[in-house]
């Protein structure tokens, strides 16, 4: 069964890759990601804010509120992540080993759903929100969430936001998929104008995938009519139905 769906607004964040033209750019070929990753500016979040915020939820934050524009006070929303704030989360196991006193604060930012907390905070949206982990296919799990939603419960629209940064130094050698990125979508019902449609096999084999999301916004980008990826023997599958 496949499922239909529309978007209405896409946003990225990457290392070299911050504008839409930047992306245009990298699914020509002619701009490629960098080693460092340059932090949103988040001019809308007052600056006594913005201090605390880290680098990931930086990132998540432009993307969710970017692409949510001014429907952001009332639309629901669904973040995904595979590692969330991990960098926060290690800084807090170090201080656990060396007998340090947490920070609550630190330790409530550093939780899976704080990105979507933060952006419900700052836009004052009490619409439902939900916070998704899937390993390797998180950034698919969190969109097939999303569609769901919009379906079962016959949304007009819901925001999507998957977000992760590379790991830290000591995590990296369990880690193939080390990449910086983060997506905001502005998902509708299909309208039967540029429509696509998400469908998923459990059993089915293709071609592995290494960043979900960068797969994905090779797609969006070119002409192609179907993206395939496969995790774990999950085939996932996005169509374009015009």
């Amino acid at each position: 069964m496949a499922l239909s769906f529309n978007i209405s607004k896409c946003v990225a964040w990457a290392p070299g890759l911050e504008s839409e033209q930047d992306w245009q750019l990298w699914q020509s070929g002619e701009k490629h990601l960098t080693e460092d990753l340059a932090l949103p500016k988040l001019a809308a979040i007052p600056a006594m804010q913005r201090r605390r915020l880290s680098p990931f939820a930086k990132v998540a934050l432009h993307c969710a509120l970017e692409a949510s524009g001014h429907h952001q006070a009332e639309v629901p929303c669904v973040f995904s992540s595979r590692h969330g704030d991990l960098h926060r989360t290690t800084s807090l196991i170090e201080n656990i080993a060396e007998n340090k006193d947490l920070s609550p604060t630190q330790f409530g930012l550093s939780v899976h759903n704080a990105a979507a907390g933060l952006f419900s905070i700052f836009t004052g949206n009490r619409a439902p929100l939900s916070a998704i982990a899937g390993g390797q296919s998180s950034f698919m799990q969190g969109l097939l969430d999303s569609v769901a939603k919009l379906h079962a419960n016959q949304l007009s629209q819901i925001l999507y936001v998957y977000c992760d940064l590379s790991v830290p130094d000591c995590y990296r050698p369990y880690v193939t998929d080390d990449s910086s990125i983060g997506v905001g979508l502005l998902i509708e019902k299909a309208n039967g104008n540029n429509d696509f449609s998400l469908a998923y096999n459990p059993a089915a084999k293709s071609l592995s995938s290494e960043c979900q999301a960068l797969d994905f916004m090779g797609f969006m980008l070119s002409d192609n009519r179907q993206l395939q990826t496969n995790i774990h023997q999950q085939t996932w599958q996005v169509s374009r139905q015009n």
